[in-house]
């Protein structure tokens, strides 16, 4: 199978307009729709970005002190002091540049991470996912307010293998409106930045359904795991 270009599937992770073949291609393959989850992150990460996430550079004094204690002259340090942080953050920079697309009009630094290790990163909801059929083991969601923006992490293992993929929704508690969040990877779970303004009351039912490249877009009704979320 050939796959979309890369620069379309950062436009596409931006939100920017793409033609109707592009995103139907997207719908119906795991690999660009893994990219465009990954990318579209990378966004919603960047886009969260203040000026105290920046690293600083010590006081003056701080230096005068050391050379003091030390009895000699240290050499001056760059106000721009490397740090992990802006390590990690050069690092995902690189892969938003390595698909051709400069995030527009961030005026810094991507250095934010949806991992829920981030200080800034709050549980705002949480779900068992129970077995409905063909799996042994529960399932963990939660969703978490990063600067403004919810993610939702979903965790997951022991999926049986398919010749098809397995697909994350949030569904109404009618099960009838539901909304498509991404591609779940059998193997490692994932991340699924949520549409701004999305009301978790009225879509509290995370869902995963087995799905087939049938070119159909909607749920297949073959849901394997399902959970309510506690907000």
């Amino acid at each position: 199978m050939s796959h979309i270009d890369p620069d379309m599937i950062a436009l596409i992770a931006l939100g920017e307009s793409a033609l109707p073949r592009d995103l139907e291609h997207v719908r119906n393959c795991v690999q660009c729709q893994s990219e465009v989850d990954e990318l579209t992150a990378i966004a919603t990460s960047a886009r969260a970005i203040s000026a105290a996430d920046r690293p600083i550079a010590p006081p003056a004094q701080v230096w005068d002190r050391i050379e003091a204690e030390l009895g000699m002259q240290l050499p001056v340090v760059p106000t721009h002091v490397e740090t992990k942080t802006r390590a990690k953050s050069r690092g995902m920079f690189a892969l938003a540049a390595s698909v051709g697309v400069l995030v527009g009009g961030l005026g810094t630094y991507i250095a934010v991470s949806t991992d829920s290790s981030d200080s800034r990163a709050t549980i705002v909801a949480q779900a068992s996912l129970d077995p409905l059929r063909d799996v042994k083991e529960p399932a963990q969601a939660s969703v978490q307010q990063i600067n403004g923006s919810q993610v939702l992490n979903v965790q997951a293992s022991g999926l049986p293998a398919t010749d098809g993929f397995y697909e994350v929704w949030l569904l109404a508690p009618d099960a009838v409106s539901m909304i498509s969040v991404g591609m779940l990877d059998a193997s490692e779970g994932g991340q699924f930045p949520l549409p701004a303004g999305l009301d978790l009351a009225a879509y509290p039912i995370v869902d995963i359904s087995l799905e087939h490249f049938d070119g159909n877009t909607a749920h297949s009704s073959d849901s394997i795991l399902r959970g309510k979320l506690t907000i």
